[in-house]
């Protein structure tokens, strides 16, 4: 991974409907650190009720998570590098 300033997001999104488009819950506001988006998307899913998430690391930048229905992705971002 990148020594640069990066920051993290989650989404859930609905994988077994093809009537909905779109994210159900997405992140606000970013993280500094994977491990604070992949907690908020814990609390989401406690919040819904939905089965606990399996997590599978894809790479250094994206995180994806499985729950029955539904599917969630952490992923990264690069800050913007000064001019």
């Amino acid at each position: 991974m990148t020594s640069e300033p990066r920051v993290w997001f989650a989404i859930i999104q609905v994988a077994d409907s093809r009537d909905v488009a779109g994210a159900v819950r997405r992140s606000k506001r970013a993280h500094w650190r994977q491990q604070d988006a992949r907690r908020e998307v814990e609390r989401w899913v406690k919040q819904m009720r939905l089965a606990p998430v399996r997590w599978e690391v894809t790479d250094d930048e994206i995180l994806i998570g499985r729950i029955p229905g539904h599917f969630v992705v952490v992923s990264s971002l690069l800050l913007p590098k000064e001019k």
